[in-house]
């Protein structure tokens, strides 16, 4: 309630002086961000298209944009189903609560894992582990908030903007490491629409672009579709885990 106050006031920033820093703290980009993690947290499924694009440096040619189109179902609090396509191949994912299943649609092989008992716990599980990525997985985690201040960076509302067809608020900030923008629907969900992330530290300063589409909430989706069924001639293959040496 007294965030909503504090929204209707307008722009309000709070100037923190740490370690000879200043760090700037938008009220209102604070609320915005606050508004998306209660409606994540708050719906019992969802489904949207992430259109994802970044960086990668090549010796030659310098940074190389590359692309991933993923479409996402999730039920909550154990179920996820994730199909890509794009410059890292064709592939799905699927999690029924038990048990976490990577398919190649390319190769016609196979994976698996035993997983936790959430989709939260099984996202942080399998990346950390073996490299796999979950498009807009940062939104969905109950703290992401808190864990974006605690960088002691900056957090800036710069406004309303027009982004894929959409009204919606436009958010700033940075902290040691990378600089990061996002776009909230500005209607009554405050769903993403867009992410950049700039990695400042690094030399080349790679970017990541996500547009989030097509957003679908609370859907009865059947417990069947997000079970694997193994396709004809498929082979098994084990999950590689990921290469923490470099």
């Amino acid at each position: 309630m007294g965030k909503k106050f504090l929204f209707l006031m307008g722009f309000v920033i709070m100037t923190i002086t740490a370690k000879s820093q200043t760090q700037r703290i938008d009220s209102t980009a604070v609320f915005l961000l606050h508004r998306t993690g209660q409606t994540l947290q708050d719906i019992k499924s969802c489904s949207f298209t992430a259109i994802t694009t970044y960086d990668v440096p090549n010796e030659n040619l310098g940074l190389i944009k590359h692309a991933i189109n993923d479409r996402v179902a999730i039920k909550f609090p154990d179920k996820m189903k994730i199909t890509s396509s794009g410059d890292k191949g064709n592939r799905g994912l699927w999690y029924n609560g038990k048990k976490f299943n990577y398919y190649s649609f390319d190769n016609n092989t196979y994976g698996f894992t035993t997983a936790p008992g959430s989709v939260i716990e099984t996202i942080d599980e399998v990346s950390k582990k073996f490299g796999i990525e979950f498009p807009g997985a940062d939104f969905f985690y109950p703290t992401f908030l808190n864990d974006l201040l605690s960088e002691q960076g900056n957090l800036i509302f710069l406004g309303k903007t027009i982004v894929d067809g959409r009204e919606c608020y436009h958010i700033a900030g940075s902290d040691k490491t990378k600089s990061f923008q996002f776009w909230i629907g500005s209607d009554d969900l405050f769903l993403p629409v867009k992410l950049v992330i700039i990695y400042t530290s690094d030399k080349d300063k790679p970017q990541y672009e996500a547009i989030y589409r097509d957003w679908t909430i609370n859907t009865d989706y059947p417990d069947s579709m997000f079970e694997f069924t193994t396709p004809p001639k498929a082979t098994k293959v084990k999950l590689a885990p990921r290469d923490n040496t470099k």
